[in-house]
């Protein structure tokens, strides 16, 4: 059936040559930027064909943002450290992970995040692919707290812990330099006090 076809074909790509393909993609974005960079541009690079990129990934934003996230260093995996603080604390730093990429990567994120307030279909991939799945990670965490009893379930902030997260790491990155002690802080002074029972 022709609506098989493309998933026979995508097959075909090799967990080691789609790796090639985002490196090359990634490479091209760090030294160019993202919105002087085309699907045509990574195929010829990465002597590949645009069709083939396309039946990979839908668009050239899920193929940039999916090159962001295989560079992390672990997936959206539930976290239990056995604790609410290391739970919160494991949940910030991995947070941090696309943030705080080195440079030239650091670099390619503070371009794509200002790239994004002007392309929508980068916006949606990067919220997707990079910052869902952790914010359900986080759910997940709180969830389980709340049923344990380790944390107020009226407080007022459960529905914005991943605003309280996400917010200063980002804004750290693009305003305020690195702090290494961000996370900490955030779990410590902002995120368990405000959880806390009463």
């Amino acid at each position: 059936m022709p609506s098989e076809q493309p998933r026979s074909r995508r097959s075909r790509l090799s967990p080691e040559r789609e790796r090639e393909l985002l490196d090359t993609a990634l490479r091209l974005v760090r030294e160019r930027g993202y919105d002087r960079v085309t699907m045509d541009d990574i195929a010829e690079a990465a002597k590949a064909s645009v069709a083939t990129l396309y039946r990979r990934w839908d668009s050239k934003a899920k193929l940039v943002i999916t090159a962001i996230q295989v560079t992390k260093p672990e997936s959206a995996a539930d976290i239990d450290t056995g604790s609410l603080r290391g739970d919160l604390l494991a949940v910030t730093e991995r947070a941090a992970g696309p943030i705080r990429l080195r440079e030239p990567a650091t670099a390619t994120m503070t371009g794509l995040a200002r790239d994004a307030l002007l392309d929508p279909e980068l916006m949606r991939a990067m919220r997707d692919i990079l910052v869902e799945p952790e914010v359900e990670v986080l759910r997940r965490v709180l969830d389980r707290h709340a049923r344990a009893g380790r944390i107020a379930t009226d407080a007022t902030i459960l529905d914005i812990v991943d605003r309280l997260i996400f917010g200063p790491l980002l804004f750290e990155q693009l305003f305020a330099g690195h702090d290494p002690g961000l996370p900490e802080h955030l779990v410590d002074d902002v995120l368990l006090p405000l959880l806390a029972k009463g």
